[in-house]
């Protein structure tokens, strides 16, 4: 699976929190592609990575600006 900006409408409709355009550049460019592992071989993301890496980038987000 790769992330996309569809992904990204779901799950901010779904948890009703805002991720900012520099954040969804930054994960679309990490995750919305496959990748190749240490061996050559392409492989993809899988749905829970995703969910996570979203939520951790969210989170990091959320807590950056309350420090501000």
């Amino acid at each position: 699976m790769v992330l996309t900006k569809k992904y990204l409408e779901k799950y901010q409709k779904n948890t009703r929190k805002t991720i900012p355009d520099t954040v969804k550049k930054e994960l679309l460019l990490k995750l919305g592609k496959p990748f190749i592992d240490n061996e050559g071989h392409v492989n993809e993301h899988s749905e829970q990575d995703i969910f996570e890496q979203v939520r951790k980038a969210f989170q990091w987000y959320s807590e950056e600006g309350k420090t501000r």
